[in-house]
């Protein structure tokens, strides 16, 4: 994955990459401790409202079924576990970088991710690989990271993102066309330099070609399906699909009926 073309091309355009907030570095510090539990956690980001905010605002989500609703960052993170925090805050973080980016645009983005997010989480539980529903969950969130990368350098083309549904895997391919950038890459990077695990980078480096996803160890390569997964879940069926059809029934087990079941248990 380190000798990617690609990936060197972007590198070699000269984008900048995001830097991850204080209140994210702080929060992947505590959770780099493997003796850190939920308290210091929570305590990682009361400075950070805007981590906190998200935090409750996830863990309040329906996918997640609280018995009750939390109250706190220690109950949100209590509830949510390490991974799915870090996803929550990486988001966060990822959001405050992108200052002068067209809102509109954007907010199709970050909805549509943490759809594909919810949606990755739920087929993960549905098949044996249920360890991998939070790093499922995370690199979902996060796949489309490089497109902030992609607009940060080339604003003027914000408004091909301004659609939602299945057309908007459609505008982001043409997003790449327009700033000659491959957001699959860009979004590996940030991933990279933001140190997610490395099974999460390499399914974003791939979420977007079954090629270089059937190349990838176990957990990465069964990421990467599980994040095709999700965005059948929440696009329906799409051409981006049809190439991650028949690896995801022969390795997840799951069939087209079981995710026209997962889909309408999700109306």
């Amino acid at each position: 994955m380190d000798h990617d073309l690609l990936v060197e091309a972007v590198l070699a355009s000269g984008v900048v990459l995001p830097a991850p907030g204080p209140g994210f570095l702080k929060l992947q510090t505590a959770a780099s401790d493997d003796d850190a539990g939920p308290r210091e956690l929570a305590q990682a980001v009361s400075q950070d409202p805007a981590i906190t905010g998200a935090l409750l605002r996830v863990a309040n989500s329906p996918v997640f079924r609280p018995r009750s609703a939390p109250r706190s960052a220690l109950e949100a993170i209590t509830m949510l576990g390490r991974t799915r925090t870090l996803a929550t805050a990486a988001s966060v973080a990822l959001k405050n970088q992108c200052d002068g980016i067209d809102a509109a645009a954007l907010e199709a983005i970050w909805s549509a991710s943490a759809q594909a997010a919810e949606q990755s989480y739920r087929a993960a539980r549905a098949t044996r690989f249920k360890a991998l529903a939070d790093s499922a969950y995370l690199a979902a969130l996060m796949q489309d990271a490089g497109i902030a990368v992609a607009l940060r350098r080339a604003p003027e083309h914000s408004s091909v993102l301004r659609m939602a549904g299945a057309s908007l895997e459609a505008c982001t391919r043409a997003l790449d066309a327009l700033t000659g950038t491959d957001h699959a890459a860009a979004g590996y990077l940030v991933a990279r330099n933001w140190k997610l695990p490395l099974e999460v980078c390499e399914a974003i480096r791939a979420h977007h070609d079954p090629r270089i996803a059937r190349r990838l160890a176990d957990d990465g390569r069964r990421i990467a399906l599980l994040l095709a997964v999700g965005r059948r879940l929440r696009d329906g069926t799409t051409p981006d699909w049809v190439d991650w059809e028949e690896p995801v029934e022969t390795e997840l087990g799951l069939t087209a009926a079981d995710l026209d079941e997962l889909a309408a248990d999700a109306d």
